[in-house]
């Protein structure tokens, strides 16, 4: 198997390597220079390159393991693996010091190819290390770290459909995360289309890109498209598709079930009726939990008979004389979730970390570091440069102040874009997160993540009339009529002269009798 590295990078190539689990040697070619990565069932186990300053003599002499004259008086340039094993047999380095220095010069190896635009690849799957020795690498942070060093024109390339969608990771390992990164996670509550969330991200377009990349790349969320290299597997990278971890090892989901004539039993009518229902739960649904309709201490065999339940009346397959409509897409959306749910809660150690993941996604957007902020390179992101006189409040409000004004005039790109940094810089202030979402709302592509910042701003502040009634506004644009009428009254009793509130109210009356 070979390609170009312009259409699979080496990063995207480690990614697809550990998922599915692939042994064997992936060679490198960039003019001149040449690399060689070595894999076990997914895992890196040693690099070595021709380049003169990545070899291991070169390390052993600038760390004085050995001088210039030790060196010299090798009879031959032993290769880099024979020459460890020859010193640490000679005393000059302990097993300690073997490792440690085994594992900075395959990391320093690497760390070359990983920023190639161009060049070729090739995977012998037959190729074995001739050696006993093995390091012991994470490849996390030389993923994120290459996704921040490439040029950003080639990582936007690496996007091709904007509707794909993104979705955290079922193993969210506390990571350190930069300002962007820690905010777009703290979208993912629920999988998101691309296009959404960079639209919800506060960043432009192209930083936004870099940053889904890195977080997909190191495990930290799953995408539903990867330019595929191997074909051990379909090109599409499905939910059921094992991803590379967060800790860089190859992850299998278990007891994916199959697809069976059950799902294709009882009548479409009966389902039918009942279909909106289902699909607007399912847009409500903000855990595994509620997706599947299950509560949280359900044990397994309740998972499995909600989830059939499901797929008896809800499979895509069963309405397949809607095929290429709006409401079969929505339908084939829904269970999508609803298996990704499933997957995940029917495995131990997946749920177990989902379950952690869960406490700590409420705290993303307040633990998000201030200080790191994406350098603007155009116009539109000339308007967040960051002001080094002000105080991160004081560049909060400034970007609230021009964020209501874009939304007052009904612009409402600039809008989202500036009043998602201010939420992002200060997430505890309640009009920054209200107005926010009244800015999502106003956008077809993101308004149902409008309801999450609003939520917020209620939970914030629960005694502000302003903010029910903004979310009830929100529920009656959704059709949520019934969640709009507990929202209105909460509302009117804090305020029962509001004469938004009561206008809303008049509007959700008239639309219940024409409904009816």
């Amino acid at each position: 198997m070979n390609g170009k590295l312009t259409e699979q990078p080496l990063a995207e190539l480690i990614r697809e390597i550990g998922s599915k689990g692939l042994s064997g040697a992936l060679r490198l070619e960039q003019a001149l220079a040449k690399t060689v990565v070595y894999f076990e069932k997914g895992r890196i186990v040693f690099a070595a390159s021709n380049l003169r300053t990545l070899r291991l003599g070169e390390y052993l002499k600038k760390t004085g393991v050995i001088s210039e004259k030790e060196f010299a008086a090798l009879a031959t340039p032993a290769a880099d693996l024979s020459m460890a094993s020859s010193l640490r047999a000679g005393g000059k380095l302990s097993q300690k010091d073997f490792d440690s220095l085994l594992t900075t010069l395959v990391s320093d190896v690497l760390r070359v190819p990983l920023l190639w635009t161009d060049g070729t690849w090739e995977f012998d799957e037959r190729a074995r290390l001739d050696d006993p020795v093995r390091v012991t690498l994470d490849p996390t942070s030389l993923l994120k770290e290459a996704a921040q060093r490439l040029p950003l024109k080639f990582i936007s390339l690496r996007f091709q459909n904007p509707k794909e969608t993104i979705s955290r990771s079922a193993d969210g390992a506390t990571n350190s995360f930069l300002s962007g990164e820690s905010f777009i996670l703290s979208r993912l509550d629920e999988p998101t289309k691309l296009e959404e969330l960079v639209a919800v991200s506060g960043l432009r377009e192209l930083d936004a890109y870099r940053v889904i990349y890195g977080l997909a790349l190191s495990g930290f969320v799953q995408r539903e498209y990867w330019q595929n290299a191997f074909r051990t597997e379909a090109a599409k990278t499905s939910p059921g598709t094992p991803p590379v971890t967060a800790r860089g090892l190859p992850e299998v989901a278990a007891n994916k079930p199959e697809a069976t004539d059950r799902w294709t039993q009882g009548t479409e009518k009966d389902s039918e009726d009942s279909l909106g229902d289902f699909l607007e739960r399912l847009r409500a649904a903000t855990s595994f939990y509620e997706v599947i309709d299950v509560a949280p201490t359900a044990g397994t065999n309740e998972i499995k008979e909600a989830y059939y339940a499901l797929a008896r009346r809800y499979h895509p397959d069963r309405f397949h004389l809607k095929s290429g409509t709006r409401l079969h897409e929505q339908i084939s959306s829904a269970f999508a979730r609803i298996t990704q749910a499933y997957e995940t809660l029917i495995d131990v150690k997946a749920r177990s970390t989902y379950d952690a993941t869960l406490e700590r996604s409420r705290k993303f957007a307040e633990t998000a570091p201030k200080s790191e902020k994406a350098r603007p390179t155009s116009v539109e992101a000339d308007a967040l440069e960051v002001d080094p006189t002000q105080s991160t409040s004081e560049q909060a409000e400034r970007y609230f102040r021009e964020g209501f004004s874009s939304l007052q005039q009904g612009q409402i790109s600039a809008a989202i874009t500036h009043l998602a940094a201010a939420s992002r810089m200060n997430p505890q202030e309640a009009r920054f997160r209200a107005y926010y979402g009244r800015a999502l709302a106003a956008n077809d592509k993101t308004r149902r993540l409008a309801e999450s910042e609003i939520q917020t701003a209620v939970r914030l502040e629960p005694s502000s009339s302003l903010y029910r009634t903004m979310l009830a506004e929100l529920y009656v644009d959704l059709k949520f009529y019934r969640r709009a009428q507990t929202e209105l009254d909460k509302a009117l009793e804090l305020e029962p002269n509001n004469a938004t509130a009561l206008g809303v109210l008049r509007k959700l009356t008239k639309l219940r009798k024409v409904e009816a």
